[in-house]
């Protein structure tokens, strides 16, 4: 018992440690006012923790996609890292980390097939490829259809959920709804394990991580359906809900897929749910953005109260990936020469 005290400790003090690399404020300013790719990327080996990181990337020639791999490469080893302090913990983060690479992979790859694009994703896919449970990046890469995807995905927990996804004999299939469902099935497994293994005040803080990020994002759902696809009727937004009331009643997510736009959706979400009543003066950031800031404001505090090692660690791993998405965002913007005020209102951590 004592040791797996002391290995909690370790875990706690080693999740800490690495959130306190993030990148500042100043950071941030910095990169904005960087000209070039290339010299955001040479600020980032030279002033911050993604230095081992982006040891192998040429400055010269850093692109999106290299990027990101570099970037996804760095938190699987820091994940790895984190996961030996605590064996019955880490198990549960692997997969978790794993599942969640793994649909990312599948939409990445499922954008790129909508486009008829999909020979493009052996240049997309990471350089680790990470084969685990049937899914093999590699096999993905060389699929010509949407049939042939379901042959590639049909080793992998994700399969029975995606070959019941309406489709049409020519392959064609409804991108958002594939989005949904494979997310409601990664917050299912999170939830059962949070569920089965914890108790007290660790559940309570676990279930507030999973329960924020599952009604942010049904919020942003309902949001991008009444702007973009009014015209498909309630049912179809209703479905895009994910099953987990934490802050936000079903009453008021009745009252937003009842609303007659966007912006009333989202007055709502401002007037009447806890999220909303946090916002502050939010400038000209997107729906994304207020979205993104609300969560990291809200796991940051766990992330430095909470005295649960688990808890510790994917509050880190919800930060770490916000702070890589900025730095993508940031990254792409300098390159097409976007002001950086704009670019600023379109990251999360300004």
């Amino acid at each position: 018992m004592a040791g797996l005290s002391q290995a909690s400790n370790v875990l706690l003090t080693k999740s800490r440690a690495m959130y306190g690399k993030r990148l500042t404020s100043q950071n941030i300013a910095d990169l904005l006012n960087c000209q070039t790719v290339s010299e955001v990327a040479a600020y980032l080996k030279n002033n911050t923790h993604y230095a081992y990181a982006l040891r192998n990337i040429d400055d010269s020639t850093v692109h999106r996609g290299q990027l990101e791999a570099a970037l996804d490469e760095l938190f699987q080893r820091e994940i790895t890292a984190l996961s030996q302090y605590r064996v019955d913990a880490g198990e549960y983060m692997r997969t978790f980390v794993v599942y969640q690479m793994q649909i990312r992979e599948i939409l990445k790859y499922l954008r790129l097939l909508a486009a008829g694009r999909a020979s493009e994703y052996v240049f997309a896919m990471p350089k680790y490829a990470v084969r685990r449970d049937g899914f093999d990046p590699v096999r993905l890469a060389q699929a010509k259809d949407y049939h042939d995807f379901l042959r590639v995905i049909s080793g992998t927990v994700f399969y029975k959920i995606l070959r019941g996804m309406s489709f049409t004999e020519d392959g064609t299939f409804e991108y958002t709804m594939i989005e949904h469902a494979l997310y409601s099935y990664l917050f299912q497994y999170a939830e059962s394990v949070i569920q089965k293994h914890f108790h007290g005040r660790d559940k309570e803080d676990l279930l507030g991580l999973l329960g924020t990020r599952s009604e942010l994002n049904s919020f942003l759902h309902i949001y991008r359906f009444k702007k973009y696809y009014s015209a498909c009727g309630e049912d179809m937004a209703r479905s895009l809900v994910f099953d987990f009331h934490y802050k936000i009643s079903k009453k008021t997510f009745d009252k937003m897929l009842r609303a007659e736009s966007a912006d009333q959706v989202y007055e709502i979400f401002r007037s009447e749910t806890v999220y909303g009543r946090e916002l502050g003066d939010n400038g000209d950031a997107g729906i994304d953005q207020i979205v993104n800031r609300i969560s990291y404001k809200r796991v940051s505090h766990l992330m430095r109260f909470s005295t649960n090692p688990t808890v510790a660690v994917f509050s880190y791993m919800l930060l770490s990936g916000i702070e890589r998405r900025d730095i993508v965002t940031i990254i792409e913007g300098v390159r097409y020469r976007v002001l950086p005020d704009e670019i600023k209102s379109m990251i999360t951590i300004a």
